[in-house]
């Protein structure tokens, strides 16, 4: 017997994160290999496993009668359904969650808002953490004991792709362009502030579609057409304050990296959102779902220069949690939090 088993979700376009590859390294993080076993949808079905805990990813090819199989067959003592995808909308089909609403009331994704109303209880799932990045922090760390500490250039800071975000509105996905708004006030608005970066790694479908809408964007591109991970990172440090617009959805990786970067973090509202690793709300400051960016950007500015322990407060926050920012058996409330939402 095994104290997890995790069936992995499929999806023809999915890639690894999708299937649950976070969650598969995040639980033998902390249980170790043998005590966390993997099968695909189709193996689940052909093996016998006997698991306390069944963790089903989302979407699947199972039919309801075979999800209810393999709750039976793996004997497990809870059994909860997960999905990776970048939508507001639960992965399942109507016969699926009929079939899965009578084995549990547990739903994990990767962020949750209180304005869900499933009649579930929703959980959050472990996000993916690049070992480079916890490299680099593991350098930054060393050298601040010596007091080296990149020198300020910048005002603010963002670089990313100008993608659209679903928000979940009164019960309706509706697409915004965050991060193109965002942008184009402070770059074309805020003159007098010293601003890194802009648009990356757009591709000429996509600049067309913004285009469309936006008009010529050529002044909010970044001029070099690839940057490594390491100097756009040094540029974040080098800023007093870093822009967390959101992704796909609301939730994001840039979050983290902003936050260890040790500026004043300007975030999409998360004042009631909220992921596995909770950020410090309290240390940053958030634009209401809709609002412009500026105002929120100049209160970040005064509250740089009044609380310079800010980026250091959110670093021993965040390392609660995490170890350089990776997962580590010695950062044991991680593990806490994700379990406490599964009892």
């Amino acid at each position: 017997m095994v104290s997890w088993l995790v069936i992995t979700a499929e999806h023809p376009r999915a890639g690894r994160g999708v299937r649950g590859r976070s969650l598969i390294q995040f639980l033998r993080t902390y249980f170790g290999r043998r005590q966390v076993a993997v099968r695909s949808p189709r193996w689940a079905l052909r093996t016998r496993v006997r698991a306390d805990t069944v963790l089903l990813g989302l979407p699947s090819s199972l039919t309801a009668d075979e999800i209810r199989a393999v709750a039976e067959r793996t004997r497990c003592r809870r059994l909860a359904a997960f999905d990776y995808l970048d939508q507001q909308e639960l992965a399942w089909t109507p016969e699926q969650e009929i079939a899965i609403r009578g084995l549990t009331d547990r739903y994990l994704k990767p962020w949750f808002e209180p304005a869900w109303k499933y009649g579930l209880r929703m959980g959050l799932l472990p996000i993916r953490r690049f070992h480079r990045f916890s490299e680099v922090l593991a350098l930054q760390r060393g050298l601040q004991q010596f007091g080296i500490r990149p020198r300020l250039r910048y005002d603010v800071a963002f670089l990313g792709r100008p993608n659209d975000t679903r928000f979940w509105v009164d019960g309706q996905v509706q697409l915004v362009n965050q991060r193109v708004e965002w942008v184009i006030e402070l770059m074309r608005e805020a003159t007098d502030l010293r601003f890194f970066g802009g648009f990356t790694g757009i591709s000429p479908t996509e600049r067309d579609r913004v285009e469309g809408k936006f008009g010529d964007i050529a002044d909010l591109i970044y001029p070099k057409e690839k940057i490594g991970f390491a100097k756009y990172y040094r540029a974040l440090r080098q800023s007093r304050v870093v822009l967390a617009p959101a992704g796909n959805v609301p939730w994001t990786y840039r979050h983290y990296e902003c936050l260890y970067a040790g500026g004043v973090v300007v975030t999409v509202d998360y004042r009631q959102r909220d992921m596995l690793v909770p950020l410090p709300r309290e240390n940053m400051v958030h634009v209401p779902d809709g609002a412009p960016v500026l105002a929120a950007v100049r209160e970040a500015l005064e509250l740089s220069g009044n609380r310079p322990q800010i980026g250091e407060e959110n670093y021993q926050h965040l390392e609660r949690y995490l170890r350089y920012g990776v997962y580590s058996r010695r950062r044991p409330a991680l593990i806490e939090r994700f379990m406490a939402q599964l009892e």
